[in-house]
């Protein structure tokens, strides 16, 4: 079961990151986000309740092996998951023993809600999945990183949690692009087709 953080942790958190955020430079439209070319949208949540319009992160899938991901130990191997959310022909997905990481190329994003989900599997009988967000500018600095779940998942594949919904601080702050870091604790996982909504097209 996800473990969410509480809500004076999230708030001091937001405070750093504003704190960060007054000594960068002032946002332009693109760094706040809003010529952002997400590209094409897909309902891959849909079966299990989720409505909303993803678009697929960049190699969020692993097709193109690990091009663009950041791997700690982690590694691509063979094996989709089995409801094919972005292709029939998919055939790969992400490894995670326990104690390794990895950290998902940039996805575009807005800047009033969004949202990001994946699949995941848990391979072992215990351990848990931290999920971790991490926020840049339009430079590609690191504006924050916010530690934001724990999920210890099923032993077959299913949807993770939404991950990230941060309402206008993402504009406050001049974030134009985000990524997940995945890191696998006390036991081993799956991850596969990491998607995006950067517009929260359900609200």
């Amino acid at each position: 079961m996800a473990k969410r953080l509480g809500s004076h942790v999230v708030l001091a958190t937001v405070v750093v990151l504003v704190a960060a955020a007054l000594s960068a430079p002032v946002a332009s439209a693109s760094l706040l986000g809003l010529n952002n070319d997400c590209g094409a949208t897909a309902q891959p949540f849909a079966q299990f309740g989720d409505a909303r319009y993803y678009t697929f992160g960049q190699n969020g899938g692993l097709e193109s092996g690990a091009s663009g991901w950041s791997l700690g130990g982690a590694q691509v191997t063979c094996g989709n998951e089995p409801f094919f959310s972005h292709a029939k022909t998919d055939r790969y997905s992400l490894s995670l023993p326990s104690g390794s990481s990895a950290t998902t190329p940039r996805m575009c994003m807005g800047t009033t809600a969004t949202f990001l989900r994946f699949f995941m599997k848990r391979d072992t009988a215990a351990g848990s999945l931290r999920v971790q967000v991490v926020l840049r500018n339009l430079l590609g600095s690191v504006v924050g990183v916010l530690d934001w779940t724990s999920v210890s998942g099923s032993t077959s594949w299913q949807p993770g949690p939404q991950i990230l919904n941060l309402d206008s601080l993402l504009g406050l702050l001049g974030v134009s692009s985000v990524q997940l870091k995945f890191t696998a604790q006390g036991g081993a996982y799956h991850v596969d087709d990491v998607w995006v909504d950067p517009w929260s097209s359900r609200d």
